[in-house]
Parts: structure tokens; C-alpha cells; sequence
């Protein structure tokens, strides 16, 4: 069984200290930090600590701790003095701010370099405070009641404001209450320790409460036609931010519809193939999401003009990726009105290249998973033992590169 004292190993020159709690367990020793602080004259000559009402506290917590150690029963035999402490500690900091939980987990996801889903959880977390009307939140208070009633109001004020759709408002819930989901789950495990019977997080909400679902999206994929028209499009070439949107549009429909923020972050280029991991995906992943791309010769000619060396130069040009998409999909905007187009974004180039994959070229649909470098849930276990076959993507890749050819006059 661990035993307790009050101890005050560190005293400053004016005789003031804060007062630890020495624990022993095992023969191991381990100091407690509490929030009580002494003065010279809380102390008899002897050095005895004389001071009744700092007394009384310094002997509440060491009640409390025997009384929370007690309760692990049998347990104590197998834990370390160490998990002993951390359980007080733990014990002591019960109250958990969400809010602030989930900033510090923006903030791993900004170092991590995942600014767009950075992005994401500070609007989840903006939607959260401006319901709650305050900047903290005991994670405990979470509930499925409260859920439901952050839902309700979310729906309303999308509802009455005239700029946004509905269908967009029920996307945007089901995004963020996911989110909030996935905060819940991550400070369980960052804070309850179920074989020691240590449980902080103690709330379940979305055991109750059912994350909405929302209609998809309309399909963002062009036809074959318009694909040849964006890449034929006479741009003066004083029209830099069109000339970027065509060029990078079409250079990743002719890379498999690759995301512009793997072209930002500095692929490799190795052997004639471009290679990168998928930044959306390469953390939860265990093959970190990496691709090799054969690079065609309709990529060549476009990545010659935005290479210096073996390095592509978008990452020189913008401050980030998100300034790099925004400049692509303004170029994009502008060329659309010119060539008389609905107006498309830089994304409608993995799905137009998808699409055609699929419906014009009948390549099998799991090859297309693999082109995306997207993930089937269905074959995840057998992909583990399988050795990727880059080829069979290259051929897909080239199937469609050469049934956009054939369209040309």
C-alpha cells in the first residue's frame, strides 16, 4: 500500500515553498505537486509546519489520496509508483476543457502540415463556441442532450441565412459532429486508462446521438468534350492565373487526378515516375498512402514549365498549398466563362478522370481505387499481403490519356 507525508524539499531565500506530497510504493519514491504554498512563518523553530488551517489542507489531500488508493483494491500490487502518481494527478485535473483539447489538437495537425483539415476542426470548434456562447466546455458536459440541441440550432441559423443552401448546411453538420466524434474518442484515449480503472472521459454521446446524413453532392466530373476543351484553350500568356488553372488542371487529370497539394509539397521524381504520399491519408495509413505515377508525355510538357531541377516550384511561388489551390480555381473560374462552361473547380479533374475511367474506358473499379489512392474497406486486409503492381495503373492511366486523343479532330 502506498503511504503519504507532506515534504518541502524546495525553499526559496524569504523561507517561502510549495508544498509536495511524498508518495512510497514499492520501495520507490515520487513527489506530488499541490497548489499550497507556505510562508517562514508557517513553521515552528523545529521546522514543524505550525500553521493549523495549512495543516488541515496539506492533511485533506492525503486523506483523498489514501481514499482514491484504496479504492484500486488489489490493483496497487501490479501498478508502479508512476502510474500510481499519474492516476492522483489525473484524478486532480478532472476537469477537462474540450475546447481547449481541441485546440491543442488543431495545433498538431497545423505541425503536422494538414492545414485544410486544421481548417476544418477551428470551424467545427467556432460553430461549437458560438452555440455555447463561451470558450470552455468540461468535456463531461458533452452530452447527447447537448448534441441534439447544438443540431437544432445549427440547422436553424443555416436556414434563415439566404446565402446557404440546406443541403449544404446538413453537409457541414455531419462533417462537424464527426469531428466532434473523433475529439470525444481521442481524449479517451488520451486520458482514460480502463485497465486501472481510471475513467475521466466518462461521456458516450453519440452512442444516443445519430451523426446526420446528407444527400452527396452533384457528380463534378466534365465530359470528354470539355476536357479537350481546357487543354486546348489559347491563353494569352500574359494571363498567368488562367494559364496556372489550364496547366495544373490538366496535369493532374494526366496524373490520375492527383491533389494539388501533393503537387505543392514537393513529390519525387525518380526513374520517369513521379512519387508522393497522399497528404489527406499518409498519417492513417500504414503504407503512408504512397503512390508512383508513370509520368506520360502529356505530364512532361507541362511539368517542364514549373520545374527547376528535380524540385517543382509551386512550393517557391505560394506561401501554402491552400494559396496554390485558390490561385488554380480563380484561373479556372475565368477560363470557364471564356470557353462558355458551367463552372468547375481544380477537383473536377479526379473525377472527371474517374468517371472516365470507369464509364468510357471500362477499367475494373478497384484499379481506379488504386489510381486514387483511395482505400476499398472491403479489401484492405488483402491488399496488406499484396506487393503493388504499379503497372496496371500506368496502363489504366494511359487507356484514358489515349481516349482523349482520339477525340481530337
Amino acid at each position: 500500500m502506498a503511504t503519504f507525508k507532506a515534504i518541502f524539499p524546495y525553499q526559496k531565500q524569504d523561507g517561502s515553498t510549495r508544498v509536495f506530497i511524498q508518495m512510497i510504493h514499492n520501495r520507490k519514491i515520487r513527489k506530488i505537486k499541490t497548489e499550497i504554498f507556505t510562508e517562514k512563518s508557517d513553521f515552528s523553530r523545529a521546522g514543524n509546519l505550525k500553521n493549523i488551517s495549512i495543516k488541515d489542507d496539506v492533511d485533506a489531500i492525503i486523506k483523498d489520496y489514501h481514499q482514491k488508493v484504496r479504492k484500486l483494491g488489489t490493483k496497487t500490487n501490479l501498478m508502479t509508483a508512476d502510474q500510481i502518481c499519474d492516476y492522483l494527478n489525473q484524478s486532480e485535473a478532472d476537469y477537462i476543457d474540450l475546447i481547449e483539447f481541441s485546440k491543442i489538437r488543431i495545433q498538431k495537425l497545423h505541425e503536422q502540415g494538414r492545414v485544410g483539415t486544421a481548417k476544418t476542426y477551428e470551424a467545427a470548434l467556432a460553430s461549437l463556441i458560438n452555440f455555447l456562447g463561451r470558450d470552455s466546455l468540461d468535456i463531461n458536459q458533452f452530452t447527447a442532450k447537448l448534441l441534439i440541441d447544438y443540431a437544432e440550432n445549427f440547422l436553424k441559423s443555416r436556414q434563415k441565412s439566404k446565402t446557404i443552401k440546406t443541403s449544404s448546411g446538413r453537409r457541414a453538420l455531419s462533417l462537424y459532429t464527426t469531428i466532434f466524434k473523433t475529439l470525444i474518442n481521442q481524449a479517451k484515449v488520451e486520458y482514460n486508462d480502463e485497465d486501472n480503472g481510471i475513467i475521466l472521459v466518462r461521456v458516450s454521446p453519440f452512442s444516443k446521438f445519430k451523426i446526420p446524413s446528407y444527400e452527396l453532392p452533384k457528380k463534378r466530373s466534365l465530359p470528354i468534350e470539355q476536357i479537350r476543351a481546357i487543354r486546348d484553350a489559347e491563353i494569352p500568356a500574359g494571363d498567368k492565373r488562367k494559364v496556372l488553372g489550364r496547366d495544373i488542371f490538366m496535369l493532374s487529370f494526366y496524373l490520375c487526378g492527383i491533389n494539388s497539394v501533393d503537387l505543392f509539397n514537393d513529390p519525387l521524381f525518380k526513374d520517369g515516375r513521379l512519387i508522393y504520399k497522399r497528404m489527406k491519408t499518409k498519417d492513417r495509413r500504414k503504407d503512408s498512402a504512397e503512390m508512383s505515377l508513370k509520368i506520360e508525355p502529356e505530364a512532361q510538357q507541362i511539368l517542364m514549365k514549373y520545374m527547376k531541377g528535380e524540385k517543382t516550384i509551386f512550393s517557391k511561388l505560394y506561401a501554402n498549398h491552400l494559396n496554390f489551390n485558390r490561385n488554380i480555381n480563380k484561373g479556372l473560374t475565368q477560363l470557364a466563362e471564356d470557353l462558355g462552361m458551367v463552372r468547375f473547380t481544380f477537383y473536377s479533374a479526379r473525377h472527371s478522370w474517374a468517371t472516365i475511367a470507369i464509364n468510357d474506358c471500362h477499367i475494373d473499379k478497384y484499379v481506379v481505387h488504386q489510381a486514387l489512392n483511395h482505400v476499398d474497406q472491403a479489401m484492405k486486409v488483402t491488399d496488406f499481403y499484396i506487393t503493388k503492381d504499379w503497372s496496371m495503373i500506368d496502363r489504366a492511366n494511359r487507356k484514358v490519356l489515349d481516349l482523349i486523343k482520339e477525340i481530337v479532330n
